[in-house]
């Protein structure tokens, strides 16, 4: 038995180091001036005198126009809408639809909006990124890069070195093949896909970095429900890093919710970590990948995080929203589609198709990325193209978050095996989280007094004071004294205290119930109906 809680305190004390080393990392990065992940890469020069701006003619128009064209019918995930949108293009340039265009940036949201509107894909794209011009390049703009000693030409998939972790072919002999797809990020390269590594066991604060700012809000709200903003999921150690740093601190809540309602895609390594910590056993197949180029098909995997996993059985609760795109879709469809979350939300953008090849300079300044596979799930046989994960709870996204928290503690109470505790979660699912509160100020103050099996309390008492609330109330043989602060709905949270401290007010037929969130513990107190 010390031996089993020693090795709980030493997870925990991990837990803590690498939440440390975490945060270290945000906040290096933000002195660097780093780069927020997931925002798309600067084009241009920087600070400075304006560049003068480009002007296209017809010659240049024509050379970019049919290098998309070619690339687009070698390389498009679908051999027959590839060929379909390089003649689309071609016959756009020669009936003289691009003509009055002469502005770069113009030129390509043309092209792009044309190959989406046969598409309807959306990691289908073409940017104009001039880079400074190389010794002895051509005046009119950068040519195409040439391949690198001993690397693959432009436009070519995406060499087996460069995946971090081995790649996972199927076995000729496999059998069917099962649904599953995950993406590049919307506005930038495709990431190499393969099994995600084994989740990090120890703190490590050099693999600390501004990736890390990827997960900027990871708390335990009321009623020890954990909370877990997923902002962006790059493929780096620092990222992976945050995320089991981020588990560690929230192991021992009753359950989860997952905000990935700003994600806009990443790694599928990322993916495999997540779903790992939410799985228990061995690894498991989530989704097969086939490629256009003649690739064999790869699996995507779960990884193998062992007893650090947050488990099978707790609720997990997924926020989505419009914006929620490619490798964070492909989380929430694996999620719903094994029945391991419910998806609380809106529709997600619908974006499933990935690449192994890098951007495609089309000479210029000009780069398309071109999607070259497509995923299918092992549970659906199917994937989220042009659909979008549909959530099991629709709800406007700003008001995600107040229904998926009141959906956790619903579940938590009706298996609550302390009545107290029990009392204090149905309140929690009753209370207005969100919008506006709907209670006056005056029906709120008064004397309130610990309820019968509300769990143990002290008396409080609300009062105003300057056009605000306030609270009183003993705790020990302090008497805490403190201004009200909304903070979504019927609920305020203590100005001047960290979070964990917090009230909500219900309305009851007996009179105004007062829920207290002192320190993470909740109890419920009273106060009768004039």
């Amino acid at each position: 038995m010390k031996l089993v809680l020693k090795h709980r305190r030493m997870r925990k004390i991990a837990g803590i180091l690498l939440i440390a080393a975490a945060i270290a990392g945000c906040e290096s990065g933000a002195a660097r001036g780093g780069q927020a992940a997931g925002e798309p890469l600067a084009t241009g020069a920087g600070p400075g005198p304006a560049s003068p701006a480009v002007q296209l003619d017809a010659a240049v128009r024509r050379q970019v126009a049919e290098a998309l064209a070619q690339a687009l019918t070698e390389h498009y995930v679908y051999e027959e809408i590839g060929r379909e949108m390089a003649e689309a293009i071609r016959n756009k340039l020669q009936e003289g639809a691009y003509d009055g265009i002469r502005s770069p940036v113009e030129f390509a949201d043309a092209l792009q909006a044309d190959l989406r509107e046969i598409s309807r894909d959306g990691h289908l794209g073409v940017r104009y990124e001039p880079m400074p011009p190389a010794p002895g390049a051509a005046p009119d703009g950068p040519a195409p890069r040439a391949a690198e000693p001993g690397g693959p030409a432009p436009g070519s998939p995406v060499p087996r070195a460069a995946v971090p972790g081995p790649a996972v072919p199927l076995p000729r002999d496999a059998g069917p093949m099962a649904p599953g797809l995950t993406a590049p990020e919307p506005d930038g390269p495709a990431k190499p896909i393969g099994p995600a590594p084994k989740a990090p066991l120890a703190p490590a604060p050099r693999a600390a970095g501004p990736d890390a700012a990827a997960l900027p809000d990871v708390r335990i709200l009321d009623g020890n429900i954990g909370y877990m903003a997923v902002n962006a999921m790059p493929p780096s150690e620092s990222a992976m890093r945050a995320i089991a740093a981020a588990f560690a601190l929230l192991n021992g809540t009753d359950a989860l919710i997952l905000d990935l309602r700003g994600n806009t895609g990443g790694s599928p390594a990322v993916v495999g970590l997540i779903e790992g910590y939410l799985s228990e056993g061995s690894p498991y197949t989530t989704n097969t990948v086939h490629w256009r180029n003649g690739d064999r098909p790869e699996r995507l995997r779960t990884a193998d995080v062992g007893d650090l996993a947050y488990g099978s059985r707790k609720p997990v609760y997924v926020l989505t929203s419009p914006a929620t795109f490619s490798a964070a879709e492909q989380l929430s469809y694996d999620l719903q589609a094994f029945k391991r979350a419910t998806i609380v939300g809106e529709t997600t953008g619908g974006g499933s198709h990935t690449s192994n090849i890098g951007p495609v300079p089309l000479g210029h300044g000009f780069v398309a990325n071109i999607p070259t596979g497509y995923l299918i799930n092992a549970v659906t046989g199917t994937n989220w193209e042009g659909t979008g994960v549909r959530p099991d709870v629709e709800v406007p996204a700003e008001e995600a978050l107040a229904a998926a928290w009141s959906l956790a503690a619903r579940t938590l109470a009706e298996s609550a095996p302390d009545p107290a505790a029990r009392a204090g979660l149905e309140l929690l699912a009753e209370a207005k989280l969100s919008g506006e509160p709907d209670l006056e100020f005056a029906a709120l103050e008064g004397e309130y007094a610990p309820v019968q099996g509300g769990g143990p309390g002290m008396p409080a008492a609300i009062r105003r004071e300057d056009g605000a609330l306030r609270i009183r109330m003993r705790a020990g043989s302090f008497v805490r004294d403190a201004a009200l602060v909304h903070a979504g709905g019927n609920r305020y949270t203590l100005d001047g205290y960290p979070s964990g401290f917090s009230c909500a007010f219900v309305k009851r037929e007996d009179g105004i119930r007062l829920l207290v969130s002192d320190a993470g513990r909740l109890t419920v107190l009273g106060k009768p109906g004039r």
